[in-house]
């Protein structure tokens, strides 16, 4: 096991019962001594979701890491390839998603009307990219507004590329505004 993993379990466990850190880390220091474990922790899930510009939520990766642990191959293990695949197969259900949790979507939004090169962008890599969707769902309903019945996409940017799919459509129809999942599959 790391040092740094072993020192982050020795803080949580002196925390947590009010023992010395030292104590705690003499005792799990000694424990992993002749062992080796690989860790794969929800960050590491939620930054390849972010490379793919895929949109998740901390709660969902944590579930998607614990469905790959319990259906992986052991014999074959658990790489970087194995976390992309399976948020390959990882959908963010958009309707079942409460508005209050729309900050917690982690991603870079960019925003277009259909069959304009121009777009809009809300957040930035690396260190804006939490409590984004509500500002970009909040700019493609002003830009819909200004041109009903024109789709205006909303995609999450995957981190190294420009290629960007349509996530969500926002429309400005008569006196609503309609948000659904995009059924379009052109990128900008």
């Amino acid at each position: 096991m790391n040092d740094h993993v072993i020192e982050e379990m020795a803080d949580v466990i002196s925390t947590e019962l009010r023992v010395p850190n030292e104590d705690v880390l003499r005792i799990l220091h000694h424990y992993w001594q002749d062992k080796i474990a690989p860790l794969w922790q929800v960050g590491d899930l939620l930054e390849t979701a972010l490379n793919a510009g895929i949109p998740i939520t901390k709660d969902d990766a944590v579930a998607v890491l614990k469905d790959l642990f319990e259906g992986h191959d052991p014999e074959l293990g658990i790489t970087w390839i194995t976390l992309e695949v399976d948020l390959h197969e990882y959908h963010l259900d958009w309707k079942r998603l409460p508005e209050d949790r729309y900050p917690e979507v982690q991603g870079v939004f960019k925003m277009w009307r259909k069959g304009n090169l121009i777009a809009h962008q809300v957040g930035l890599f690396p260190n804006h990219i939490h409590g984004n969707l509500p500002k970009a769902l909040a700019l493609a309903k002003s830009l819909a507004d200004e041109t009903p019945n024109v789709p205006i996409l909303i995609g999450c940017e995957p981190r190294h590329s420009e290629e960007i799919e349509p996530w969500l459509s926002v429309v400005r129809e008569e006196d609503c505004i309609h948000v659904e999942e995009s059924e379009e599959t052109c990128t900008r």
